[in-house]
């Protein structure tokens, strides 16, 4: 009878831990910045991650503003402990997206750097992706986009900045 019982309790807990929308943050050092949404990330058991930050898109390196939002996400989190954020998805603990990048929201001390990127006008709120954010994420980044377009910070001093989306389409 005990074993019949360990194993319904076991059952219970493989099947809670499968189907429970548990999100699969962890901690991580920002070993490198790539530009300004894409970082390798080492964990505390020394496993590498390429982390695409989720719900911006940041000007291409060889586009106006490039370097300068690598630059800032650099100076904000390299060589930094960093908390990630990223929702489970199908057979992974984490999201990745088609190109095998772990996406998510970086915070360090509690502030979200990837708001923090758009707050600043060195990314644009990825509006593609909107719906796989929450509702407060989703807010909060349009809003941020808005102060910074409006106030002319970082990419938004020029007159007609081009969005990396169709940046990279016109280079295709």
């Amino acid at each position: 009878m005990k074993n019949i019982i360990f194993f319904t309790n076991a059952l219970v807990i493989i099947f809670a831990l499968y189907t429970n929308p548990v999100r699969a943050d962890f901690t991580a050092k920002v070993q490198r910045v790539v530009d300004g949404d894409t970082v390798y990330v080492v964990d505390k058991s020394g496993n590498e991650f390429k982390v695409r930050l989720t719900g911006i898109d940041a000007p291409e390196k060889n586009q106006s503003y490039g370097l300068a939002s690598g630059h800032h996400l650099s100076k904000a989190i390299k060589n930094r402990w960093v908390f990630l954020e990223s929702k489970p998805r199908k057979e992974k603990l984490y999201s990745v997206d088609r190109y095998n990048r772990v996406l998510a929201k970086i915070l360090l001390d509690g502030q979200d750097i990837n708001l923090i990127q758009i707050s600043s006008g060195y990314a644009w709120h990825f509006k593609r992706y909107q719906k796989k954010q929450s509702q407060v994420d989703r807010e909060s980044y349009s809003k941020a986009e808005l102060d910074a377009k409006r106030n002319q910070l970082g990419l938004w001093k020029e007159k007609k900045p081009i969005a990396p989306w169709k940046w990279r389409k016109m280079k295709k």
